[in-house]
């Protein structure tokens, strides 16, 4: 059983902390002799979500929740003498994280770089300044989200989800219509910058915001391929392709696939892509290429959505922006992740994990037949008391989500922790009600400020 993290170690004592894979060994020794150490074979992969994200953002974002979650695991076992292969504190690394990074599309050099080769001179101007205008556009933007809003109350569309949903999205038109023209006058580059994304990738118009799109997806499919050693062909990458740390090559045995928010839409269909793919190389492939395939298989042990709008974008667009899995149980399309160290009662369902919250208005539970098939994913509602302001970026704190993450990726052998629990129908059945009183309660709110009291303000500063 390893050190609790409390304790502390003597100045002098050197390399204590393998804060980076650097420093982490290649093995560690056990009474059972000497193991390869997980943080060379296990990572995790992660998608970020819509807005003005940097590179390495949204993957710090995850490794600074990973180092609270880390010293609450090992509290866990010490309290509970478990036993692990860890002889200190100072052995067990958080997981490294490589990133599915898209923020940056609207560049044309970075995203196309073979073919910015090949614009000299004024012709790479003039292309970079075409996809500026039409990805980057504020009005472009605000006329797509009302067109949005007309489509959702129309009564179909509404017959559809639910009767009583007219309560909810009535007066949310009023609001989010208002929230846009206040964006539009005030904030544009909120529209330009953060909302654009999700009208790029849901609905791209035009040949060029369609070839933009599916150089995202081609780019995010490209960086998980490269950690199991691959390119998009299931081969080999060549020596120059392979991801290194200093001098040793990199490829990872097992990786967690974690998305947020507009990465979860973005994720569902590069995963589409990627088995699609393995599926036609099973049947045609050659020997190289089969033998990519089963490493893919083997290595994505889990799928991990957080604040994931994919039932919406399931119900409002369907299969124009989703690209369907293939029609097999999943157990089919992945060896490696289908069944939890140690098996256990939701075992058949813990491939796919969907975390979600009653106050997030993106996420929800998923469960529309495009996206899931005839199996939902394991939905875990995170916490309970977040703000609804706050409540879609709350994943990266949550203790439940992030110690989940955490222990699939190394596996029960290396880093055991207690169980994920589940809410009861009856709670998940309060959290219903609840949800729709609370938004609800938000709206009407919001709109009698809009109506009653905003005005009266707004007349007394002008007399």
């Amino acid at each position: 059983m390893p050190r609790s993290p409390k304790h502390r170690p003597r100045a002098f004592e050197e390399d204590i902390y393998p804060w980076h894979l650097g420093k982490v060994p290649a093995t560690i020794d056990t009474v059972d002799g000497s193991l390869p150490h997980p943080a060379w074979r296990n990572a995790i992969f992660v998608v970020h979500g819509m807005g003005t994200q940097l590179i390495a953002e949204t993957a710090a974002s995850l490794r600074s929740g990973f180092e609270d979650s880390l010293d609450d695991i090992l509290d866990w076992q010490h309290r509970n003498d478990k036993t692990t292969p860890f002889r200190d504190v100072g052995e067990v690394p958080p997981p490294l994280i490589a990133e599915g990074y898209w923020a940056d599309y609207e560049n044309l050099k970075t995203t196309f770089p073979e073919d910015w080769k090949l614009l000299e001179g004024n012709k790479g101007e003039f292309f970079l300044r075409l996809w500026r205008t039409r990805v980057l556009s504020a009005s472009r933007t605000f006329w797509w989200f009302v067109g949005q809003l007309l489509r959702l109350v129309n009564p179909s569309v509404i017959w559809r989800i639910h009767p009583f949903a007219w309560l909810l999205y009535l007066p949310l038109q009023v609001v989010a219509l208002s929230a846009l023209v206040a964006m539009l006058v005030r904030y544009p580059k909120i529209l330009s910058d953060v909302l654009a994304d999700v009208r790029l990738y849901v609905a791209p118009k035009g040949i060029t915001e369609r070839a933009i799109v599916q150089r995202i997806d081609y780019r995010v499919g490209a960086e998980f391929l490269k950690l199991i050693g691959l390119g998009w062909d299931f081969r080999p990458l060549p020596k120059p392709l392979r991801k290194k740390i200093g001098d040793r090559e990199m490829v990872f045995e097992r990786i967690i696939w974690v998305a947020h928010s507009l990465g979860t839409v973005i994720s569902y269909n590069v995963l589409s892509d990627l088995f699609h793919r393995s599926e036609e190389l099973t049947r045609s492939g050659d020997k190289k290429q089969k033998e990519g395939v089963a490493r893919f298989r083997g290595a994505l042990r889990r799928f991990v959505t957080l604040g994931s709008p994919l039932d919406k974008i399931a119900f409002l667009f369907g299969e124009k922006t989703l690209r369907p899995w293939p029609v097999l149980n999943r157990q089919q399309i992945i060896a490696g992740g289908e069944t939890p160290e140690g098996g256990g009662e939701h075992a058949a369902k813990e491939w796919w994990i969907n975390f979600w919250h009653v106050l997030d208005p993106v996420s929800g539970a998923l469960s529309n037949s495009i996206i899931c098939g005839n199996r939902s994913p394991m939905n875990v509602h995170i916490g309970f008391f977040r703000l609804p302001a706050l409540a879609h970026v709350a994943y990266w704190k949550d203790s439940t989500t992030l110690r989940f993450i955490l222990s699939r990726v190394y596996g029960r052998k290396y880093l055991e922790d207690k169980g994920l629990k589940l809410h009861s129908a009856g709670w998940l059945t309060f959290l219903a009600v609840f949800g729709y009183t609370a938004w609800a309660a938000i709206i009407l709110g919001l709109l009698y400020l809009i109506v009653f009291v905003l005005p009266g303000y707004a007349a007394e500063a002008l007399t």
